[in-house]
């Protein structure tokens, strides 16, 4: 199999042209001809993540956060992208469109999360759903956290049984379900945010990284039923940063 096999059949799961037009997902390195058996998948295309590819022969990374954003004024040695190319591998990133994909980043979280009854918001890319039973601000909260694996930040005292949710930086998305949910759940919430769902919706920030991290392993289940010759390896980081009390 080729990249653009494997681009073809991720363009299936999560069109590319589904993206947000700021976004800039897709074939961002590489040659789409060159031959691929081993495919390393990641949040992102970091130091650790290129490393591993190369340690296990990978031809191929496939991400969610693009490596290459802004356009890029010069190449340096040290970036990650001439790294990418000067080793021979190139890389898809399936970012917005992954967000709103059917079974993406959002509604593997809802599904970690337990939600059912999943709807798709307005903006293509929250789940709205319905927890099996009522539960407290404080044990939902809780109950985030242990399935997320990370201490999260949390506001609000309203019983929660109707959540929304939106992986990533998301927050001002919340504006949107006061009255409709009991709580909006993201991974990056700004300070007015905060306070403008106070008194009004629960809010639980479960940070960037771990919101988002969970779709690694619904892509590697994806390829792996996709291409069975095709040698998959999940790659989790963790947080690029600690926490300090």
């Amino acid at each position: 199999m080729t990249v653009q096999d494997i681009f073809t059949f991720l363009h299936t799961r999560a069109p590319f042209d589904t993206a947000e037009g700021w976004d800039n997902p897709g074939m961002l390195v590489g040659d789409p001809r060159r031959a691929v058996t081993r495919v390393l998948v990641a949040l992102d295309a970091t130091d650790g993540a290129v490393e591993t590819a190369k340690a296990v022969g990978a031809q191929l990374i496939v991400t969610h956060h693009p490596v290459i954003f802004a356009p890029l004024k010069r190449l340096a040695a040290d970036s990650i992208p001439y790294r990418l190319a000067a080793a021979g591998i190139s890389l898809i990133a399936a970012h917005t469109n992954l967000d709103k994909a059917v079974e993406g980043v959002n509604d593997t979280l809802a599904a970690r999360l337990g939600l059912t009854d999943i709807e798709i918001a307005a903006d293509g890319m929250t789940r709205v759903g319905t927890l099996p039973e009522e539960m407290t601000a404080t044990a939902f909260a809780a109950h985030v956290a242990a399935v997320l694996g990370t201490p999260v930040r949390a506001a609000g005292d309203k019983p929660v049984k109707r959540v929304a949710l939106c992986g990533g930086a998301a927050g001002s998305s919340l504006f949107a379900h006061i009255g409709s949910a009991d709580c909006f759940i993201t991974g990056e919430v700004k300070h007015h945010e905060w306070l403008g769902a106070a008194g009004r919706i629960n809010l639980i920030d479960g940070g960037h990284y771990s919101t988002e991290v969970p779709v690694v392993d619904t892509l590697c289940g994806w390829l792996t039923e996709a291409f069975p010759d095709l040698m998959v390896v999940p790659y989790h980081e963790g947080e690029c940063f600690s926490i300090v009390k």
